[in-house]
């Protein structure tokens, strides 16, 4: 998949299913999006196309975004398991939220990408005036600018409800990975950055790679059975979301410790620097707790690494 960064799409994309939106967790409703847009590329012998975000909106019409379900990264490399031929990411400015749907249209997907049609989820909207698929104008907004649209309904959860990324924050949050799962359609996975820590894990015999997420959601603190990706490869993993409170440095009055996601791979050994892991949640161990010594740690690390195995074996990787 090719990633265009603000410069449109290279010109044999020009003419390009289109399909608009922020797509935060990629979940079973925008992997309905995502199906009919490749769909109805095929039909057409055209690309197939997303047209996104690098920032939420709300960033920077309130002030303040959300915690993602899936970062920027982790989006891009979503849409590339899903098959889309390229991804087109804007900048949200103050001067893009300023333009009116049919600006924005004119501007981006007529003008730059050239696109004849436009697949938009059911809670999709764009512009400053909020024209979404419910939208009466929608229709002659596209007429008068010459693609054609194709609104989709909602994709509907177990409960018969829309599945939406804010239910799908919650339940992360909430640590109820299988409503989580049934949403997604996947497993409850985290994206970062393996970044260097104070090797503490290291020198107890379980070296971790610790993980910097950004503002992804994550679950709640404890200890979980996980499969780490990456290089297209999974293995199976034990991680920790947490504060790890039995080895945390002493801290000045009022400095907090630093949140953190560690991972331990089983049977790994190797470098993972600057690398990007996904970090797939199987099942919760245990909830984080402190250790009266290092030596009570190590043996419930132990524990903890004998029951993910079991876990572990009869998991589709």
């Amino acid at each position: 998949m090719e990633t265009f960064r603000e410069r449109p799409p290279a010109r044999e994309s020009r003419g390009a299913i289109a399909a608009l939106g922020i797509f935060d967790g990629v979940h079973l409703g925008h992997q309905e999006v995502l199906r009919q847009l490749m769909a109805w590329a095929a039909q057409r012998g055209a690309k197939a196309g997303v047209v996104t975000f690098a920032q939420h909106p709300r960033k920077v019409l309130e002030g303040r975004a959300p915690d993602l379900v899936t970062g920027l990264r982790h989006r891009l490399l979503l849409f590339e398991r899903a098959g889309v031929d390229f991804t087109w990411v804007l900048e949200f400015t103050a001067g893009l939220s300023r333009l009116s749907a049919a600006e924005f249209a004119q501007r981006y997907l007529v003008d730059q990408l050239g696109t004849h049609e436009l697949v938009l989820g059911f809670d999709s909207r764009f512009g400053h005036d909020r024209v979404g698929s419910d939208s009466p104008e929608l229709a002659a907004l596209a007429r008068r600018l010459g693609f054609e649209v194709r609104p989709l309904p909602p994709v509907l959860g177990p409960d018969g409800q829309p599945i939406s990324s804010t239910r799908i924050r919650e339940a992360i949050w909430e640590g109820r990975l299988r409503d989580a799962e049934q949403l997604l359609g996947r497993r409850v996975s985290v994206l970062g950055e393996v970044v260097r820590g104070a090797a503490r894990g290291r020198r107890l015999g379980y070296a971790t790679a610790n993980m910097d997420l950004g503002r992804e959601v994550r679950p709640p603190f404890g200890v979980y059975a996980t499969l780490a990706e990456f290089e297209g490869r999974r293995r199976g993993s034990i991680t920790n979301v947490g504060y790890r409170p039995t080895l945390a440095p002493a801290l000045a009055l009022g400095e907090k410790p630093d949140l953190l996601i560690e991972t331990h791979l089983l049977d790994f050994t190797g470098d993972l620097y600057g690398k990007t892991l996904e970090v797939h949640f199987v099942e919760k161990l245990r909830d984080e707790q402190r250790f009266p010594d290092v030596q009570t740690l190590v043996e419930q690390i132990r524990a903890d690494e004998e029951r993910a195995r079991k876990i572990l074996e009869g998991v589709v990787r």
